[in-house]
């Protein structure tokens, strides 16, 4: 089961055959955990991406310094749906989006035109998202937390939109199973705490991903 931000990495590390070689690209890093951990596990070149500059100024530094891999990679302030330049002008072993996809659910196709200006044959594009399984309305109770302004994408309208990229799809796995249970001991520490859930929301998240209203997936690609 992927359970915490450690066992993710060295999941990823082991699925996609990460080494010290590797050139790492994470889109949406937040703080830079995944980057900073499969760096440290592997000694491979990393790049960050994230909207927050909060994150890449502080939050992403001070992580990979104190795990001694801040002189292998960098943290740059920028969309994943229009990278800076200093990351498009180079080419990944690795292109990674660890949960952050479904912010831009609603530019999908410049995501991917982006991803795809940074893979070269070689590159494996390793995508974590969420998707929902009902009609919008049925998500309102979980958009307390999310406070989103678009719709989540279904499955289907990822894989048609993939079709129309510049990417191929390899492989499309349900892990949904594997979150539920952490999602689970959340909503009860959280409920100690405030019962209602009228400040601490976001185990209504998990509950839509309980009810089958949002599956996790992960969708494996390369360049066509």
């Amino acid at each position: 089961a992927v359970v915490s931000t450690q066992s993710t990495g060295e999941y990823i590390v082991t699925q996609l055959e990460i080494g010290p070689e590797s050139r790492v690209l994470e889109l949406g890093c937040g703080k830079g955990m995944y980057s900073v951990r499969i760096a440290e596990k592997t000694g491979c070149r990393y790049t960050g991406v994230d909207l927050s500059k909060h994150y890449i100024e502080e939050e992403c530094k001070k992580w990979a310094k104190s795990h001694g891999v801040a002189e292998q990679g960098e943290f740059i302030h920028g969309s994943m749906t229009d990278l800076p330049a200093r990351v498009t002008e180079q080419k990944y072993t690795h292109i990674l989006s660890l949960g952050s996809m479904f912010y831009v659910h609603n530019q999908v196709p410049a995501l991917f035109e982006n991803i795809a200006h940074c893979s070269d044959a070689r590159t494996k594009i390793f995508l974590w998202d969420f998707h929902r399984n009902v009609d919008w309305s049925e998500c309102e109770e979980m958009n307390r937390h999310l406070k989103m302004e678009f719709p989540f994408l279904t499955r289907e309208e990822v894989l048609e939109t993939v079709q129309q990229s510049q990417l191929e799809l390899t492989q499309l796995e349900d892990v949904t199973e594997y979150v539920i249970p952490g999602y689970k001991l959340m909503e009860r520490e959280c409920r100690k705490r405030d019962p209602e859930l009228k400040h601490l929301t976001y185990p209504l998240f998990g509950k839509a991903i309980m009810d089958g209203k949002i599956s996790y997936v992960i969708y494996t690609l390369k360049l066509k």
